[in-house]
């Protein structure tokens, strides 16, 4: 692959080449060099000029701690003296508030994204990940042993060699949009973005929630930075949203922020700091998530419509798992095409899992506004297990899943069991992170579930499912598994059972199986 036009002579760093090269230094950049510098491997990361100049703010939920730990950035991120969000305050649909509370000894984060960025990136240079700050890639030459990446600094063009590159470019696609963007049709959103402060604080529920609040064409949110300053946000899509057009841009976002009367009553009378911005919030994905020795990460492989809050999560989750596919294949080439092969189908749950959540929220919204803006972000892919970062299924979820919650109250009730296989399930190889390595590990698959799942909370659904014929009652199956494995508490012994059944991956071979859902 060639792409861009070819640069004057240009210097070539080392003619070494570095194990990978990461272009951009965001949360998905920052993770994956943190990690690869800490495994071994030399590492360049190449960040544009401003690219980490950007306003915006945003909000990370709790579950973003568990990734931040694992990398190695969670003390960083804590020390750096973000607001500690504990919940939302939500209008969504219906005119009633919601507030919805974190737990107690959990918290999540409103930040100022050009400082977090800062923060991650600083921490991957503690590691001593190697950073070309204010370089614009050229193009990008893919090589048969080394791959070619000329870029611009300080006016003096120059060339990195390196067998792995990494797009970890965000939005802006640096490799991945010339080839592999696709953008979900329908779903053409643009941000109107504005700081306000309030030297006063502001007349909310709680000073750290995020505001969310639905309109007849469009929605709005609001998070803090700091005791003074929010942004307030308004979502809308240019095409279908009744907006009064001819406007300059500060007008325009005056006048849909008033469509969100509870957002807007907040900031009447106030101030903005600066002049208000527009930014595109559409959501993509791509053709493909790897080629040869290349992989998109982060935003740079797709982007999550915000209404999920979960863009930052995800980036630093494809940033730690493109860490684990590399270290993997520079350490064992013979496990490349799996592990590209991880790589791929994790890219692509994690989006259709996002994409089919989102649209079950819009899908509330649109019951009640019934408006075009609504209608396309309500359609859904078809039938996606929800999956974590791990590629797991989602154990959130499944706790309100109405089969799991149907299948838990039959194990209840049930006097005795005789369970069994269920119809198509199959024992698979499939790859898996363990560690710092990508392995092949044994998966229970169902006709649904194709990838297979091995674990749920702890609970080893492989040797469960192999011991679940031997028991007739619960009690005598939970201490014959915790007996000839590593015990586990029962909440999640039983939650594993209720999903398995939910799942079909379990019967009951006297009534022919329960149906759950």
């Amino acid at each position: 692959m060639l792409w861009g036009p070819l640069p004057c002579p240009s210097v070539i760093i080392d003619p070494s080449p570095v194990d990978v090269a990461i272009i951009g230094g965001g949360p998905a950049g920052a993770a994956a060099a943190c990690l690869l510098t800490r495994w071994g491997h030399s590492v360049s990361v190449l960040t544009r000029p401003g690219a980490s100049s950007s306003a915006l703010g945003e909000s990370l939920p709790p579950s973003t701690r568990k990734l931040l730990e694992r990398i190695g950035f969670l003390s960083a991120v804590d020390e750096a003296g973000f607001v500690r969000s504990r919940g939302h305050t939500v209008w969504w649909g219906e005119s009633q508030e919601r507030v919805e509370e974190f737990s107690s000894d959990n918290t999540g984060y409103q930040v100022f994204r050009r400082d977090l960025d800062r923060v991650l990136l600083d921490a991957a240079i503690a590691e001593g990940a190697r950073v070309q700050e204010g370089a614009v890639v050229k193009h990008v030459e893919l090589g048969q042993n080394a791959h070619h990446v000329a870029f611009v600094k300080d006016d003096s063009p120059l060339d990195l060699r390196a067998r792995w590159v990494l797009d970890c470019s965000g939005r802006s696609g640096v490799v991945a949009r010339r080839e592999y963007r696709c953008r979900e049709e329908g779903r053409n959103t643009v941000a109107l973005v504005g700081l306000w402060r309030r030297s006063a604080g502001w007349n909310v529920p709680d000073p750290t929630h995020t505001l969310v609040e639905s309109f007849t064409d469009g929605w709005a949110w609001s998070v803090p930075v700091d005791d003074e300053q929010r942004y307030f946000t308004v979502m809308i899509d240019p095409r279908v949203t009744d907006m009064e057009r001819g406007k300059d841009l500060a007008s325009t976002y005056r006048s849909e922020m008033r469509k969100a009367k509870r957002l807007d009553a907040l900031v009447a009378g106030e101030r903005m700091e600066s002049a208000p911005w527009a930014c595109s919030a559409s959501m993509y994905s791509a053709s493909r998530y790897s080629d040869e020795r290349l992989l998109l990460v982060g935003d740079a492989a797709s982007f999550l419509d915000p209404i999920s809050s979960f863009g930052v999560k995800k980036a630093l989750a494809s940033g730690w798992r493109a860490a684990v596919v590399v270290h993997t294949c520079l350490n064992n080439p013979d496990m490349e095409t799996a592990s590209l092969d991880l790589h791929e189908t994790r890219e692509r749950q994690i989006y259709a899992s996002y994409l089919n959540k989102s649209a079950e929220v819009f899908g509330m919204a649109g019951a009640v506004h019934r408006h075009p803006f609504w209608t396309a972000r309500s359609a859904t892919e078809g039938d996606h297990d929800e999956v974590d970062e791990d590629g797991q299924l989602d154990i959130a979820v499944l706790r309100t899943d109405p089969g799991v919650l149907s299948a838990f109250d039959w194990l209840r009730r049930s006097p005795s069991i005789a369970l069994g296989s269920g119809p198509g399930v199959t024992v698979v190889e499939r790859p898996t992170i363990v560690g710092h390595d990508v392995r092949l590990e044994e998966r229970v698959a169902t006709p649904e579930m194709p990838s297979g799942i091995r674990y749920l909370r702890d609970v080893d659904v492989k040797h469960l499912l192999d011991l679940s014929p031997e028991s007739a009652q619960v009690p005598d199956l939970f201490e014959a598994y915790c007996r000839s494995t590593t015990p586990v508490i029962l909440p999640n012994f039983l939650g594993a059972l209720s999903v398995m059944l939910a799942k079909g991956i379990l019967v009951d071979r006297e009534a022919g199986g329960p149906a759950f859902g």
